[in-house]
């Protein structure tokens, strides 16, 4: 190999190379140990999807119908639960917590690779193109979002996406047509939906932006092609999705409730000094305290992410590629772009987010702000990069890189000065905010100003000191990279947090209580009233482990999944809004509408014991002493399939008005939304039934029924549920609001429940036939020319 030949496959590989390093060294932590990640929604939601995932497909069932979660809803159709995307296939071959870190460790080797691909289609200086892919794999969000892997996947892949599409609006052939329609898809099957719609936006501003793309009316049909066969590769995941959307209430109800994680304006510091609110060492996160009378988050106790910076150098190279492009138009229109999404990151901060929820129609199953920050961040990351190649490359001027590292570190480093020697800004800003704030918060906070400022300072300073190398662009470069990833890995590397992985497979003392009074697998229901709480003082137990395990032990949504056991409580978006309707008055839920729809348990929090005792009817109590909480096994909890004498009501608000009075209907009584008069049911036994064994999707009960009744099944009243007697199609009615319920004569018959999401079918179909016509018209573009020239 000659040395021309050497030196090209070292530029085109030693990025990769250095990426993967860069990475390793980062999560060494999480390499080097066998803890999982398990902050937040991690716990939550994502693993126990996965579980649930990987037990149907590996008994070679399609998980239609997720039980564990409000009653029951559709698993398909919720997006967040990501049903077909890649990554969840390594978990029918590794273990729970290992598949997960397999694939979120993965996910930073993609958002790297991804940007500096999107960043050297620009023509940007490998060294360039790797600074910006370390800017946006290494930046508050994506680290912080650990927590939340579905927003992590989707976050990750939306670099390669931009990418691919700028090849095809340049160059569009069919080829690259599919290839971007399928990155595309698969961020729709990451399960965000909104960041799937935001990424057609921001290729609807790529077709204006970009110089290569060809004529408008080019740039025109090559943007409606990209984002139709988009939409027609995702459809398997879009038209279900579509169908909850139109029958349910997914996603936020109102402007107040999609704006409670909105980025607070104090935190526009964070984006260029670093985590300056959070503790690294103890809590590993913003505390609690600090949330709640500094950056409150609409109620909720905690932050969506513990950080948001980016970097001090990469903000230095993106001002003076700013400062230095001030007479192109692009520029501005970058930097306009970019502001939009910061406004809307900011919620309720300013109106911008309220006119989106108002004036964009699909905009309302939308919420949280603060989730658009990966748009910022990666914007951030991309004007880096530019920048870089603007004043950095071949001939660029270094002034501007100079001048903008000095600006930038004479402030901070007077901040640092002035709130180390004076406490200029605790004593005087915070105090002025928070009156009482504890001493120990305080000096927290005083010490994170001192650290970020004064690190900030010196990393604007080394940039500006670094880009006088200009007859050492190399070592240049290489400094400047390793400078970005230091400054990321200092700020962001004790934010992810891991727990052992005993918390995913030991089953806490509560499910062992309740396996061994049901052994059966015979489902069984529970419900939890623990809402957000600060876990006790455990020992060898730090602050997120004691927080998971309480919340395992609570038997939280949808956590008991893993157990195998199911939830009354609802925490995905795809609930019936019937079941939400029930819920108006918490402690009516808890102490007599939950069991009456065959809750078997209730777990909750030893101090709210006076708040239920009173009006609990109790069979047995069961305690945990150490973490405070008790569970309860309901004395009237009427069986999860029953049957019942029908009482007709007019509709679901008469239903509702009954089911929520003083006063309950009798146990053996069902409130049905009748479309006709039902047979009366005299009194005396009903009857028995036995449910035989089934699917979550297929149900089937033998009756024999004395006279003429209801078979009541206390799961969530759904669309795409049909029911058949003795093989007859029949009609499924609301019962007690939120439950089903199917009329049958006198005698023995056969009652079977079958399940299909709507839109599945049809998105199958349309996905498929997308699938597998891009993938032929490719096949034959590439044989027939092959042919052609065979013949000539």
């Amino acid at each position: 190999m000659s040395d021309q030949q050497r030196g090209t496959v070292v530029g085109r590989w030693g990025p990769v190379a250095l990426a993967v390093v860069l990475c390793g060294l980062f999560f060494f932590r999480a390499l080097s140990s066998s803890g999982v990640f398990l902050g937040g929604d991690a716990l939550r939601v994502f693993l126990p999807m996965r579980a649930y995932w990987a037990s149907r497909v590996s008994a070679l069932e399609f998980p239609d119908w997720l039980p564990y979660d409000g009653l029951g809803q559709s698993f398909p159709g919720i997006f967040i639960t990501g049903t077909f995307h890649p990554l969840m296939w390594p978990h029918l071959v590794l273990p729970l917590g290992l598949a997960a870190k397999v694939a979120l460790l993965g996910c930073f080797l993609l958002a790297l690779g991804g940007t500096y691909a999107l960043v050297r289609a620009w023509d940007v200086p490998r060294a360039g193109a790797l600074f910006a892919g370390v800017t946006f794999a290494f930046c508050g969000y994506l680290v912080c979002i650990t927590n939340n892997p579905t927003y992590l996947q989707a976050a990750s892949t939306l670099p390669g996406v931009l990418w691919l599409a700028l090849r095809f609006l340049r160059q569009p052939d069919l080829a690259r047509l599919t290839l971007a329609g399928m990155g595309l898809a698969l961020l729709a099957f990451a399960g965000d939906a909104q960041a799937f719609v935001m990424a057609n936006a921001l290729i609807v501003c790529l077709t204006a932006l970009e110089p290569h793309a060809g004529p408008w009316r080019r740039r025109v049909t090559a943007c409606a092609l990209l984002i139709l066969a988009g939409g027609l590769l995702a459809a398997p995941q879009l038209l279900p999705a579509a169908a909850l959307v139109s029958g349910s209430e997914p996603g936020a109800r109102s402007l107040g409730e999609a704006q409670r994680f909105s980025l607070h304006p104090l935190r526009l510091w964070e984006l260029v000094l670093g985590p300056f609110l959070a503790d690294a060492r103890g809590t590993q996160g913003i505390p609690y305290v600090v949330v709640t009378h500094l950056v409150p988050s609409g109620g909720f106790g905690r932050a969506w992410v513990d950080s948001v910076y980016l970097g001090t150098p990469a903000w230095v190279l993106a001002l003076a590629g700013l400062a230095a492009s001030a007479r192109q138009w692009r520029a501005w229109a970058f930097v306009g772009l970019w502001g939009v999404l910061l406004a809307l990151c900011l919620g309720d901060a300013l109106p911008v987010y309220g006119w989106a929820y108002h004036l964009i129609p699909f905009w309302k199953p939308f919420r949280y702000p603060e989730k658009l920050v990966p748009l910022v961040s990666l914007g951030l990351a991309v004007a880096a990069g530019l920048g870089w190649k603007r004043c950095l490359g071949a001939g660029g001027p270094v002034r501007p890189v100079v001048w903008v590292g000095a600006l930038m570190a004479l402030p901070f480093a007077g901040v640092a000065l002035a709130e180390g020697r004076g406490q200029w800004w605790s004593e005087h800003w915070l105090r002025a905010r928070w009156p009482d704030v504890p001493g120990p918060v305080l000096r927290g906070l005083s010490d994170n100003v001192v650290a970020t400022t004064a690190t900030a300072a010196l990393l604007a300073f080394a940039c500006a000191a670094l880009a006088l190398l200009r007859e050492r662009p190399a070592l240049r470069g290489s400094l400047l990279v390793v400078l970005q990833w230091g400054a990321l890995t200092w700020a962001h590397e004790p934010l992810y947090q891991l727990s052992p992985e005993e918390l995913l497979s030991t089953p806490p003392a509560f499910v062992e209580h309740i396996r061994a009074r049901f052994p059966s697998p015979e489902p069984v229901r529970v419900a939890s009233s623990l809402r957000e709480t600060t876990p006790p003082r455990l020992p060898g137990l730090n602050y997120h482990d004691s927080l998971h395990l309480t919340l395992l032990s609570a038997l939280a949504p949808d956590m008991v999944a893993m157990w195998g056991l199911e939830s009354a409580n609802e925490y995905l978006p795809g609930v019936s809004p019937r079941v939400r309707q029930l819920k108006a008055d918490r402690v009516q839920w808890f102490t007599r509408l939950a069991p009456r729809l065959g809750t078997r348990f209730l777990a909750y929090a030893t101090s709210e014991h006076a708040a239920f005792a009173a009006r609990l009817s109790v069979r047995s109590t069961f305690t945990d002493p150490l973490l405070g909480l008790t569970l309860v096994e309901y004395a009237d909890a009427v069986p999860r399939v029953l049957l019942a004498r029908p009482e007709c009501v007019a509709g679901r608000d008469e239903a509702a008005r009954r089911m929520l009075s003083a006063t309950l209907p009798p146990p053996d009584v069902a409130l049905v939304e009748c479309t006709a008069p039902l047979p009366a049911t005299p009194e005396g036994p009903l009857g028995p039934v036995r449910v035989l064994p089934g699917t979550p999707e297929h149900l089937t009960v033998e009756v024999d029924a004395r006279a003429p009744a209801v078979l009541v099944v206390n799961d969530a009243f759904q669309p795409g549920w049909r029911a058949t007697l003795d093989g007859q199609d029949v009609a499924i009615l609301p019962a007690n609001v939120a439950v089903r319920a199917v009329a049958v004569p006198a005698g023995r018959h056969v009652v079977e429940l079958r399940y299909r999401t709507p839109g599945l079918t049809a998105g199958l179909i349309v996905g498929a036939a997308a699938w597998v016509g891009l993938l032929l018209a490719c096949l034959g573009t590439r044989y027939v020319p092959r042919r052609r020239a065979a013949g000539g």
